[in-house]
């Protein structure tokens, strides 16, 4: 049996977890079924999305190759849905879960076009516990495509929110007639809205900022409605709406090819990660305007690339330049002047007490940072721009004893270069 890589996107994490169907290492294993960790969620109407690597029979696509059932084995009503591709598969409940065990399985009827069927029945536990109230606050979120021909509902992706603190958590309510998602809040602080779907075999985030929440002031403990502090809009940029003259595109393509290096595209509302396909490209869908794109080397050690791009209804934007991702980072063009000098590989030395100005040269887009990181939280000591040359200069006005130095050179794309001192001045 030919292997078939599998995603399984579970909403409360929103997260696409990749596994091979045939090794699943965090799982129990038995003869003919593999049953995956279980899962806990507090969204009474989960939905799961499948993602496969090939398109489906639609056939072989109902309720009795995927289905939920109850700990008594009893199946729950579901609705099966496969994308218009058939690379993909969601499973709503016809009516809310009750507090309970429940176990989805994706049972090995489940056959792709060319013949091949899953080797292997995935089981996958999950328990919902129902909070008896609705405390917080309110956040409510209507999604719709950027040709306003669908809802969330109708688009193969998962929505989630991020809170302060970093949990994330999917909508409690969701009118998907009306695209509207109700998140419940418990923090004041910076959220994020953040859409996930998968295009193309390739994961693809859209993420929201919504700054600044204040929760009301007067506890809503006890009722079963909150209030709503914050409404936002998100649209979902497709295919489709470039096709048809409502959004645009940024894509490109990286040399030497490689699958899977991050893509990042950032306005300043929101900002939409993918990765490259297995022939190095990536696209992007966008609303029109302007945008910065960062691109990741091919790996740690080579260069990110930025760009300011804009994006044109119905017309895709690429860099002018051959993206190249396996461009040497070269420590950011960092050369000292003495006294200061690099003593190793991230080693700063040749600094004591009488230093006063820190010289040198740099790639002419960098910013030299200088922190003093004797304290926990190290503390800024000189921000410097170089000139049209790439020269830079650093002056203090006191002495430097009892600091021990770091120098850290980031340019626009990101990349970073870090020296450190040994131990601080004495």
């Amino acid at each position: 049996m030919i292997k078939k890589t599998w995603w399984i996107a579970w909403l409360l994490a929103t997260i696409l977890i990749l596994l091979s169907v045939s090794s699943v290492f965090a799982a129990a294993s038995t003869t003919g079924f593999t049953i995956w960790p279980s899962k806990t969620t507090t969204d009474v109407n989960k939905v799961w999305t499948i993602s496969f690597n090939n398109s489906l029979l639609s056939t072989s696509v109902n309720s009795n190759t995927i289905y939920v059932t109850d700990s008594k084995q009893t199946k729950v009503a579901t609705t099966i849905k496969m994308s218009s591709d058939g690379v993909s598969v969601t499973v709503t409940p016809s009516k809310a879960y009750s507090d309970g065990d429940y176990n989805l399985y994706i049972t090995n009827g489940i056959t792709c076009l060319n013949g091949v069927k899953l080797g292997e029945m995935i089981i996958v536990p999950f328990t919902v516990v129902v909070p008896s109230l609705i405390n917080g606050a309110n956040i409510v979120v209507t999604v719709t495509d950027d040709l306003k021909s669908g809802k969330l509902g109708d688009l193969s992706g998962t929505l989630s929110i991020e809170g302060p603190n970093g949990y994330r958590s999917s909508p409690y309510l969701n009118d998907t007639v009306n695209g509207k998602y109700t998140f419940n809040i418990f923090e004041n602080g910076d959220y994020l809205i953040k859409y996930f779907s998968v295009s193309n075999g390739l994961l693809n985030t859209q993420a929201l900022k919504i700054p600044g929440i204040k929760l009301p002031t007067t506890s809503t403990t006890g009722s079963t409605t909150a209030t709503t502090v914050k409404t936002a809009n998100l649209v979902i940029a497709t295919k489709d709406g470039v096709e048809g003259g409502k959004s645009g595109s940024i894509g490109g393509s990286i040399l030497p090819e490689k699958w899977g290096v991050p893509v990042k595209v950032i306005n300043s509302t929101t900002t939409w990660t993918t990765t490259t396909d297995i022939n190095g490209n990536f696209m992007v869908y966008l609303p029109t305007g302007s945008y910065s794109l960062v691109v990741d080397g091919n790996d740690a050690q080579y260069k990110k690339h930025s760009y300011k791009m804009t994006v044109t209804a119905g017309q895709m934007a690429t860099p002018l330049e051959t993206i190249k991702g396996e461009d040497p980072l070269n420590k950011l063009g960092l050369q000292l002047d003495a006294p200061a000098v690099e003593i190793g590989s991230g080693i700063l030395g040749g600094i004591d007490a009488t230093t006063k100005e820190i010289d040198g040269n740099v790639n002419s887009d960098a910013t030299v940072y200088i922190y003093d990181t004797v304290p926990a939280t190290p503390v800024l000591l000189k921000t410097v721009k170089p000139d049209t040359n790439g020269k830079f200069a650093a002056k203090f006005t006191t002495a430097l004893t009892g600091k021990k130095l770091q120098i850290k050179v980031i340019d626009p794309a990101e990349n970073v270069y870090i020296l450190d001192m040994a131990s601080a001045i004495s």
